[in-house]
């Protein structure tokens, strides 16, 4: 199953992506900043960034199958509030989580921060896929092409090198 969030259409459209490679089901989280705009987004964003709790998320599921994916922005340089509301009250214990980040800049840290958020819920953390975007979603045919690359196990060459 795939969840994620997405506040302006651009980790939607790599969820679909992974969607359409995969045929795994989408499940969009919904959460009460979803419809805020301006400085009242920008100061529950920033301060759900700088916190451990996150921001509620309206529709959490019941359970979750014992592999997932995660497509999530980054908000501040963490994953988005509502995503980390996701990873503490899901229940991803023994999970295996793989994760997808979009940034305007991926970093290092915003992987950092995904892992020890998973850590903390004793998930297992799988790979996690960086996504560059700025404002229009990236196209979907390169999308499809990143993340199959990503999904895919590297051969014996490439383990060589």
């Amino acid at each position: 199953m795939i969840f994620y969030y997405s506040r302006t259409d651009k980790t939607k459209a790599v969820a679909q992506a992974l969607h359409e490679i995969t045929g795994l089901p989408l499940y969009p989280l919904e959460s009460d900043i979803s419809d805020a705009k301006g400085f009242l987004f920008a100061v529950k964003s920033i301060a759900a960034a700088f916190g451990n709790k996150g921001l509620p998320v309206r529709n959490m599921p019941e359970s979750v199958p014992e592999e997932i994916y995660l497509c999530a922005p980054v908000w501040a340089g963490e994953p988005a509030g509502p995503m980390k509301y996701f990873i503490a009250n899901a229940g991803l214990e023994r999970i295996r989580v793989h994760t997808i980040l979009t940034a305007m800049t991926p970093s290092r840290q915003h992987r950092t921060h995904v892992k020890k958020l998973l850590d903390r819920v004793g998930a297992f953390s799988g790979d996690v896929l960086q996504i560059a975007t700025t404002k229009q979603p990236p196209e979907a045919e390169i999308l499809r092409e990143h993340i199959q690359a990503w999904l895919e196990p590297p051969t014996e060459a490439a383990e060589a090198e």
